[in-house]
């Protein structure tokens, strides 16, 4: 199935927001909405739009499409009470895929209600999808759509469609409430008029604007288009953020010395009058400047921010044609989003079965496809995001986005022919170079570039931190399963013994690959046989003897600078490695002896904790 939304589906979403933006009467809003949500979704064969009623603590039908809308009327359901309720209570979309769910859950309806259903609607749905209304982080409503077909069923897509016509129906149906309020409250007609004139302005600038969008958005021109056309509109500096702070688009040029205070201004928590925008005056080299901040998208699915900055004030007019195109916004983010999610699974898919080892004629012509040559050398290195788990669900999205596209300008830029894939906790790269240069040589620039990765993390506030494992260079993609094995098994490494680094390679890991290799049980025998006399005498005595055998092991065998570094006469240092040579009943210049002592230490050093 296509992840994306459908160029059908993209218009109708279009379609409700000029519909929504075209009334303020509630009414007339709320039965657009039935309307045009149940004409876009196929499966969909009629639908109720409920309001919570909060005097009588129910949900009461509003609007109804494919229904008696004069039996459907008289029904108060109260939260929980049958799949409406259900989805009011959870305030989350709810899906019910068949008639067996859909008996389930309306057997809690109260006779009077079941009575009601019945007569109005005399089979049962075969599935069912209800959607929350949420405005103010309060559910004020619920839209109920009915299958009534047995091969045509509600889809992912369908809940991802339904979520974002609940969304747009929330803000027109909290800006309709708000008119209706103020022309029950005007009492003077000029105050009414002025009123009315403002809201027709907003009205109309918002139509035409989104018109504009709308085009642009339908030719595929992107962000940069989006947020151009409003700085040319507006003359107003436009900036987009994501939700983990990082500026995704701007529409004019920014200096380094603004960019942190609008950024600033941005994510910093204040209080604000409207629900939808907050406004602010910021000033910037002695200038004040008006500022407006505008969600994209709504919690928990926020995508981010659009920050407006004038030297004049910024009207309503404006502001509401702003929220406008913040929902243009939107459908262009979750657009872009789904092609990323599209293009990463299917990398992932190749990936897998590379790995895997399962190469054949097809694979081959996939790789081509993916601009990999099948007979280039190849090296896997795998970055690890460490704590993920602890990361907000929707900042994930965004974070592995950012850690991939800088994984893609260090890695990919300089090793074309290449590719980067997120899988699950992990960004795999299949890292592809010609016989040119010397293997270590590209070892050496690939743990460079590791270094660097690390580093331009360090100076990013996502609030995450990554471990980094790298394979060895292997010939041809056949082969290339071996170097994803390697560079997990440094990972492995690095997560098993907590050593104070990120970066390994698995050429650097030398005998420490015995760790890998063998059982611990097995190591720790082989420590205990080789050193058990001298851990035990240790133990005993003032513990000196092993410290000193480290450090004489880490100078080489050299006995004038092991002394030196003991702070010790060369005397005291020949005592006591003749003293190790008796309580361990070796001797230091056999050459078998002298390997198997020098392993057993540096396992120790390793596994000393768990002896």
């Amino acid at each position: 199935m296509n992840d994306t939304l459908s160029h059908r589906q993209l218009q109708s979403l279009i379609e409700v927001s000029n519909v929504l933006n075209s009334s303020l009467d509630i009414d007339t809003i709320i039965d657009s909405i039935m309307q045009v949500t149940v004409s876009v979704i196929d499966a969909a064969d009629g639908g109720v739009l409920f309001l919570y009623d909060r005097q009588q603590e129910c949900l009461i039908a509003t609007s109804t499409y494919g229904f008696n809308p004069q039996i459907l009327d008289q029904v108060r359901l109260k939260p929980g009470e049958s799949m409406t309720g259900l989805a009011f209570s959870a305030r989350q979309c709810l899906i019910f895929e068949n008639p067996e769910e859909v008996a389930r859950t309306t057997s809690t309806l109260t006779p009077r209600n079941l009575d009601f259903m019945v007569t109005s609607i005399p089979n049962r749905p075969q599935s069912a999808i209800c959607a929350p209304i949420m405005s103010k982080g309060e559910c004020i409503g619920v839209i109920t759509l009915d299958s009534f077909q047995k091969d045509l069923h509600f889809t992912q897509e369908d809940i991802k469609l339904v979520k974002a016509i609940s969304h747009q129906a929330a803000v027109a149906i909290e800006k309709a409430r708000l008119y209706r309020e103020k022309q029950q409250t005007v009492r003077e007609l000029e105050k009414l008029n002025y009123t009315i004139t403002q809201q027709n302005k907003m009205l109309s600038r918002s139509v035409e604007i989104h018109g504009h969008l709308a085009d642009l958005v339908l030719r595929g021109e992107g962000l940069h288009a989006i947020l151009h056309y409003i700085n040319e509109v507006f003359g107003y500096q436009t900036f987009l953020f994501d939700e983990l702070g990082e500026l995704v688009e701007s529409a004019s040029r920014i200096s380094e010395e603004i960019l942190p205070q609008v950024k600033q201004q941005v994510f910093t928590p204040v209080e604000s009058l409207h629900p939808t925008y907050t406004l602010a005056h910021i000033e910037i080299h002695g200038v004040s400047h008006h500022f407006v901040r505008l969600p994209i998208g709504s919690k928990p699915n926020l995508l981010g921010f659009l920050a407006v900055l004038a030297t004049q004030t910024i009207g309503e007019v404006d502001i509401a044609a702003l929220e406008h195109a913040c929902t243009v916004i939107s459908l262009e983010l979750v657009k872009t989003q789904a092609i990323f999610d599209t293009q990463q699974r299917l990398k992932g898919e190749f990936i897998e079965d590379l790995f895997a080892g399962r190469v054949n004629e097809g694979l081959i012509q996939q790789a081509k496809y993916l601009n990999l040559d099948p007979n280039r050398n190849y090296l896997v290195s795998i970055i690890h995001m460490d704590d993920l788990d602890s990361i907000e669900p929707e900042q994930r999205t965004s974070l592995k986005r950012h850690l991939i596209e800088l994984a893609n300008r260090l890695f990919i830029e300089n090793y074309p022919h290449s590719l980067a894939v997120t899988k699950q906790d992990q960004i795999v790269m299949l890292l592809s170079f010609s016989m040119k240069g010397s293997m270590p040589y590209h070892t050496r620039q690939i743990t460079d570039l590791a270094h660097q990765f690390l580093q331009e993390i360090s100076q990013k506030n996502w609030n995450t931190t990554v471990t980094i494992g790298i394979g060895r260079a292997k010939s041809g993609l056949i082969q290339v399963g071996k170097s994803a094995q390697e560079a997990k098994k440094g990972l492995q490494f690095l997560k098993s013994y907590a050593l104070k680094k990120n970066i390994i390679s698995y050429s650097e890991l030398g005998v420490q690959r015995l760790l890998l290799q063998n059982s611990e049980e097995e190591l720790l025998d082989f420590i205990n046989e080789t050193l058990g006399p001298l851990l035990e005498y240790e133990t005993q005595r003032k513990g000196e003897l092993l410290p000193t055998l480290i450090i004489y092991l880490e100078h080489n065998q050299n006995s004038k600078e092991t002394a030196e570094a003991l702070h010790i006469h060369t005397n005291t240092l020949n005592y006591r490695l003749k003293r190790m040579e008796e309580i361990l009943g070796i001797e230091l210049m056999d050459t078998e002896q002298f390997l198997n002592l020098h392993l057993a230490v540096r396992l120790y050093q390793y596994l000393e904790g768990k002896l």
